[in-house]
């Protein structure tokens, strides 16, 4: 994946004894080559003018012929510059913005101008390259992005161990929804709620398990493959566990909505191409929820322009996505003296979900108390100022503080927040074994699948509902206790004292009847 020089570097992993191992000239490889919009767009991401013109809805064949028309050129473009390195067009992608192509290494090699190098990953051969590649004349002025240059594997920071055995302190998902009222009439019913999942997979037999008891009927679950992507139970335990607390925190929140899983390649073009398949899917989901990501500094700056615009068609389709703000307290991974914010969930177009940890009385029936959830030992929730994003048109009624870093402002992550603890849990059913789970991928999908409720009681989807919020952020029980500051460093950000936005739980937790009761009379 090329990145710019402004790009923090992916730390590399040693090549085997022996020195470098080049890969072989006839190598095969697919690469996918991410046009750029051919209408000047002189608007930065999430201002004004930006959400002006993007929460003007469009049906997908619109949108369609729009793209076809706007890119035509640039498709031609790009055929031409394969048949002169010798590479073969595999797909053309209007909605995506996507040409994906075959070539060999060497071919690839000297269209730009790098050599490809492979190391051995536990028995698979990965390829990367030596210095870093340039984008030929023939490209540079039309796309923005080549991926598949770069096949490490990624920091997609979701695997941590956030499960333990459930000792009987854990809360059914249906249980949390309760004690938030995330709760109506509808269930859900009509809705449709994809999940991008990169590794891992479910057994059927544990979502009958959890659905009974959690006292409700077994949803319907479709299974889409992308790439290579497959439901893989069984092989990666952890993405196992992930990939059951996503799907089971969904049904238990909205029983009736259909779910639509995404198995993707895990990769950064993994997860585009997953995301990217589910917002121009012609039966779209209404709800997309991602709960993997990396910090924002280790994502390849092709990566990102290849998937915030397939985020902002999802805005123009009134398309809801949620995005986990991560698990690693305001570090998020970084090693380098600087704290970050988790993409996607610092993009604008996105509900970027924090964490919070809740107190219960005697009978477990209601939350009494409720802090920003710091475990210590980063163990958190992430939140913090984007380095990427200037502040959102949504957020500038909001007090942000500015970014550790620098003090620069930018966007504020999260927006929302809801418990994510292992005190107070998730109880799921993993591979046959009961278990209580953690993290701020719980709360992606337990925001993702409150928001299916509302779409169904509207009977109008609220697609990009961070407006929705910013403008009422009294229906949101503000977290006024707490920080997600490393307890070595002590660098991180703090909760209140006074109610407001805040950098570790955003607007606050949800007040579910109210929410309800006032997006519902919206038109």
């Amino acid at each position: 994946m090329m990145r710019t020089d402004r790009e923090s570097k992916r730390p590399q992993k040693k090549l085997p004894s022996g020195g470098a191992n080049f890969l072989p000239p006839d190598g095969p490889l697919i690469l996918t080559v991410y046009l750029r919009h051919r209408r000047p767009v002189r608007r930065r991401p999430g201002s004004a003018i930006d959400f002006a013109e993007l929460t003007r809805r469009v049906t997908l064949s619109a949108l369609k012929a729009e793209r076809r028309r706007i890119l035509k050129g640039s498709v031609e473009q790009v055929r031409r510059f394969a048949r002169r390195q010798h590479m073969t067009v595999k797909a053309v992608d209007f909605l995506a913005r996507s040409v994906t192509l075959r070539a060999k290494a060497a071919d690839a090699e000297r269209a730009f101008s790098t050599r490809l190098l492979w190391i051995d990953d536990s028995g698979d051969r990965r390829y990367y390259p030596r210095r870093e590649p340039r984008l030929p004349p023939a490209l540079k002025r039309i796309a923005h992005a080549v991926l598949g240059l770069d096949t490490r594997k990624p920091r997609l920071s979701r695997l941590h161990e956030n499960t333990i055995a459930d000792d009987g302190s854990g809360l059914l998902p249906s249980e949390i929804a309760r004690l938030y009222g995330l709760t109506a009439a509808s269930r859900g019913a009509g809705q449709r709620i994809a999940i991008v999942e990169p590794a891992g997979g479910y057994k059927p037999d544990d979502v009958a398990k959890a659905c009974e008891a959690m006292k409700i009927p077994v949803p319907q679950i479709v299974d889409i493959d992308v790439g290579n992507g497959r439901n893989s139970p069984g092989i990666n335990p952890k993405a196992d566990a992930e990939v059951a607390l996503d799907i089971q925190v969904v049904a238990g929140v909205a029983p009736e909505a259909r779910i639509i899983v995404y198995f993707t390649e895990l990769s950064e073009p993994g997860l585009v191409a997953g995301v990217s398949r589910a917002v121009h899917c012609p039966q779209r989901p209404n709800i997309i929820i991602i709960t993997w990501g990396e910090p924002e500094s280790s994502w390849p700056a092709e990566s990102r322009l290849g998937l915030d615009p397939v985020l902002q068609d999802a805005v123009r389709l009134g398309i809801t996505v949620s995005a986990t703000a991560g698990d690693d307290l305001a570090w998020e991974h970084v090693s380098v003296g600087k704290v970050c914010v988790n993409y996607p969930a610092s993009s604008p177009y996105v509900l970027g979900c924090g964490g919070t940890q809740i107190s219960l009385n005697s009978d477990r029936s209601a939350i009494v108390g409720e802090v920003v959830w710091n475990e210590g030992r980063l163990r958190g929730t992430g939140g913090g100022i984007s380095e990427q994003y200037v502040v959102p048109a949504f957020q500038t009624g909001m007090t942000l503080p500015g970014s550790l870093n620098d003090g620069k402002p930018g966007r504020g992550v999260p927006d929302v927040a809801a418990a994510a603890a292992s005190t107070n849990g998730y109880r799921i059913f993993v591979n046959g074994a009961e278990l209580v789970a953690s993290g701020t991928s719980a709360v992606a999908p337990l925001w993702g699948a409150f928001v299916a409720l509302l779409n169904a009681e509207r009977g109008k989807a609220l697609g990009f509902v961070n407006d929705y919020l910013y403008k009422a952020p009294k229906l949101l029980k503000p977290i006024i206790s707490g920080d997600n500051k490393d307890a070595v460093s002590g660098r991180g950000y703090s909760a209140g004292p006074e109610p407001g936005w805040n950098a570790c739980t955003g607007l606050g937790s949800p007040n579910g009847a109210a929410i309800i009761a006032a997006l519902t009379a919206m038109s």
